[in-house]
């Protein structure tokens, strides 16, 4: 069966754009992928620094000890009791892994089984990330935004431009859902990423296409969080979603709902510790679903979304004739 991940990112180590491409067409290789959407991550470290302090950390985590209990507990404990060291940690981390979107798409230059996603940066302010986006336009599917990471509600006004400009590529704006790993966890750092605010954007940008990352359902203290919003946005033509980091569950649940032509496969790598993609591949195959609900999810949605896109012929290329061992076809 062909297959296209449509929700991936580089390893974070080697940081080296290029050599981490390496292992990530390996890892497509050894699961049989034909290409898969490549998604940038920028944190915007000082816009982190700005909005997060001791004091909301620690209003953050008492405001869920109501349904905390055991190992939820511990959890949360890690940081709230020391709220500076948190704050460190994360921040240390964001330096350590941040990659530039610019130097992202330079790496993967060549790399056709790669179809690059930059990221929104909030550090450098809308009018900056437009002329960046500008300036790779040709050369890149889409772009990502985490409301969680970057402190930023996809309705801004602000963002109008950009989305305009995704839909003159015909490209796709993909939007993180529900909570994120670290202090995002907690309710209070993720309540602007909500699968009901990427249904208000995409009923005013109707030739873009949004996606609804993890299916609104990341969250380690309460998986499915904002799920139903999701099934809600996926009544809109414009809108779809993908199965990164998703419980089979809720995948399933999806499909009864809403039914398939609306759902991508994303394996989330290497981002789930310890799920290869083949792992991500054979957890879709074990649905129980039918067989032609898995083809559309894995192949048949992505190709569908793809062919509107600017850089279709590089997609067509691909699929029809792919080499497996250097990602070039």
């Amino acid at each position: 069966m062909d297959i296209i991940d449509f929700h991936v990112h580089l390893p974070w180590n080697p940081h080296s754009v290029r050599e981490a491409s390496s292992i990530l067409l390996r890892e497509l290789d050894n699961a049989s992928v034909k290409l898969a959407v490549v998604i940038n991550v920028e944190f915007g470290i000082e816009t982190f620094k700005s909005n997060v302090s001791s004091k909301s950390i620690i209003e953050a985590g008492l405001e869920v000890f109501d349904y905390i209990f055991d190992y939820k507990f511990r959890f949360i404990e890690r940081f709230i009791g020391d709220p500076e060291r948190t704050i460190r940690e994360h921040v240390e981390f964001m330096e350590k892994n941040n990659r530039d979107s610019e130097l992202f798409v330079e790496g993967l230059s060549g790399l056709d089984r790669l179809i690059p996603v930059v990221s929104y940066n909030p550090d450098i302010g809308v009018e900056a990330n437009y002329d960046r986006l500008r300036r790779l336009s040709n050369k890149i599917l889409g772009l990502k935004i985490f409301p969680t990471l970057h402190f930023t509600r996809p309705d801004s006004t602000g963002l109008s431009k950009l989305y305009s400009l995704i839909g003159s590529i015909g490209g796709v704006v993909i939007i993180h859902t529900g909570c994120d790993p670290g202090i995002w966890e907690l309710p209070a750092f993720c309540r602007t990423s909500r699968p009901s605010i990427v249904a208000k954007i995409a009923k005013a940008y109707r030739d873009v296409v949004f996606i609804v990352a993890h299916l609104g359902s990341y969250s380690a203290l309460k998986p499915g969080i904002y799920f139903d919003e999701a099934i809600e946005a996926l009544s809109i033509d414009n809108v779809y979603a993908d199965t990164s980091a998703v419980e089979p569950y809720f995948i399933e649940k999806a499909v009864e709902e809403v039914g398939y032509d609306k759902i991508l496969f994303g394996s989330d790598y290497p981002v789930v510790l310890g799920l290869t993609l083949e792992d991500a591949i054979s957890g879709i195959m074990s649905l129980g679903i039918p067989g032609n609900a898995k083809r559309a999810i894995l192949y048949d949605n992505a190709v569908k979304i793809l062919r509107n896109w600017n850089g279709w012929s590089r997609v067509e290329r691909i699929i029809s004739n792919h080499s497996s061992g250097n990602g070039c076809s």
